[in-house]
């Protein structure tokens, strides 16, 4: 019977050395492959792109050629004149209607 016994205890022994060496296995293959993903970056990734880009140039390029700017800009003056003159000629017809 202590024969039985003792053949049954290495057996599972056995069992335990085997199991506990897949699980060494795929833990390995599992870092293996993580280790992989994590190394190489996909292409989108912004450290993958090129140094110079269309977002960086629109950046430093002005927005307006001086021509353009100074145009733009007597437009916006001429604009702001009407636009007071029409408040100032507002105030005044609210005045003369309160008055009356």
């Amino acid at each position: 019977m202590s024969n039985a016994v003792e053949s049954q205890k290495i057996a599972d022994e056995k069992k335990g050395w085997k199991g506990l060496f897949v699980a060494f296995i795929l833990s390995i293959l599992f870092l293996g492959i993580f280790y992989l993903a994590m190394e190489n970056e996909p292409d989108y990734m912004p450290s993958k792109q090129q140094a110079v880009s269309n977002q960086t140039a629109f950046k430093n390029a002005p927005v307006m050629s001086q021509e353009a700017l100074a145009e733009a800009e007597k437009q916006r003056n001429a604009a702001s004149g009407e636009m007071s003159h029409m408040q100032h000629g507002n105030a005044e017809a609210h005045s003369e209607h309160n008055s009356h």
